[in-house]
């Protein structure tokens, strides 16, 4: 688990560098700090999700698939939710914190697919 915990806050951190480049390439200065918070928060809800899906994959196999759709549902609602409320209240750069925060999402995405089937099929 520590390792894991390790890899989800590295790629916040990671994250965090990528999108701070490139939003200040782009207009020059300081992103909003809500990108900052949301990817410590993605880590937070996929350590969550992680750890519930690998004691179901051990318990119930059977039910795996189903546990893994309702949990990334519900993360890719809650994130939805947080940026929507967010974009609603500043419109500032519109377009860049959707676009950064698709990609940050869809990445992180694929990486915690990834480190969960690496996991599942090593056991």
């Amino acid at each position: 688990m520590k390792r894991t915990y390790f890899l989800f806050i590295s790629i916040a951190i990671l994250l965090s560098l990528i999108t701070f480049f490139a939003f200040q390439q782009r207009y020059a200065e300081n992103p909003p700090l809500f990108l900052y918070l949301s990817y410590l928060m993605f880590a937070a809800m996929n350590l969550m999700s992680h750890g519930q899906l690998i004691k179901t994959a051990k318990a119930k196999p059977s039910q795996f698939i189903t546990v893994y759709m309702g949990s990334t549902a519900i993360k890719m609602f809650l994130i939805l939710s947080v940026l929507t409320i967010y974009l609603w209240f500043n419109k500032t750069h519109l377009f860049a914190v959707g676009i950064f925060y698709a990609g940050a999402y869809l990445l992180n995405l694929m990486i915690d697919t990834i480190v969960l089937l690496k996991q599942i099929n090593s056991k």
